[in-house]
């Protein structure tokens, strides 16, 4: 009788750690096509896999990426907007002390509810407006970039102090340069000097008023269907409106105004000689830029 005891206990740890062994095998097999998937960007598997993966092992040490997974496969389905929303604020509130995590779901959560076109109604005044109250400087200047963009003087008010705190402040030049962009949208008399310009040499003003005082630019992103970039300021401004596109976009203007007989590193020489009218124009399979002078 003891043998039969002792047989059926061995059976009964063995089939416990073959069960336990098959779902952990389960669950490292369901992570490994999550991430599969992810990298394929297959958003309706990926979906599919986090729900799976959250609902069959909450205790998962992934189950927070998996998550955050799931807010991004939601953000990509069309028609799924609203949805993506809620998820992404119920992940921001269950997380708040995970910054890289965080950082990402509000750089979704803008997107997903300022795209051109997709998103509830005021969603997008909405979520920057939270996002502009974050005491985290990295969301509110990311909440206050994408601001320029919003046609709301009020909130582009909120957002201007907030842009020029973390241009003093940024030491990221591609981040510099982007909230620059901002602050030119927003308000292009209150541009701040670039660094290492000598604080009593303000901008030249023109000197003969036949010559083009106004400069106007716009960069269109076809692929996203918004602009980037339209904004006016006086010719003064151009050198450094152009030092902020980075240098791919820079590098597209320099070939283009090549091609037609300028030299973009001459740009204010360029202006006047071409007096008012349309200076240049880039259309790429990306995006549209161009600049006009007045």
């Amino acid at each position: 009788m003891s043998n039969l005891h002792h047989a059926a206990r061995t059976m009964l740890i063995a089939g416990a750690l073959l069960f336990l062994m098959g779902a952990a095998s389960t669950e490292e097999a369901l992570v490994r096509q999550l991430k599969v998937d992810v990298f394929d960007e297959n958003w309706t598997a990926v979906l599919k896999d986090c729900d799976e993966l959250l609902s069959r092992f909450p205790s998962s040490p992934d189950r927070d990426q998996a998550a955050f997974y799931r807010t991004k496969a939601l953000s990509r389905l069309p028609g799924r907007e609203a949805e993506a929303i809620d998820a992404l604020r119920t992940f921001l509130r269950a997380r708040p002390d995970d910054r890289l995590l965080a950082e990402e779901a509000w750089s979704s959560l803008f997107a997903v509810a300022c795209a051109a076109g997709r998103g509830a109604p005021g969603a997008c005044r909405e979520v920057l407006g939270e996002g502009l109250q974050s005491p985290a400087p990295f969301i509110s200047t990311l909440a206050a970039i994408r601001a320029a963009d919003v046609d709301d003087a009020a909130l582009r008010r909120r957002a201007l102090p907030i842009l020029k705190k973390g241009y003093d402040s940024q030491t990221d030049a591609d981040i510099r340069n982007e909230i620059l962009i901002a602050i030119l949208k927003i308000a292009p008399d209150e541009v701040p000097a670039p660094h290492g310009a000598a604080a009593d040499s303000p901008p030249r003003k023109p000197g003969n008023e036949d010559e083009p005082a106004i400069i106007r630019m716009s960069v269109f992103n076809k692929e996203e269907e918004r602009f980037e970039l339209k904004v006016q300021f006086p010719v003064a401004f151009a050198r450094m409106l152009i030092d902020s596109l980075g240098e791919e976009r820079r590098e597209e203007l320099r070939r283009e105004a090549q091609r037609q007989g300028m030299n973009i590193d001459e740009i204010f020489e360029a202006i006047r000689r071409s007096g008012r009218g349309r200076l240049l124009e880039v259309d790429t399979e990306d995006s549209l830029i161009e600049i006009w002078i007045e």
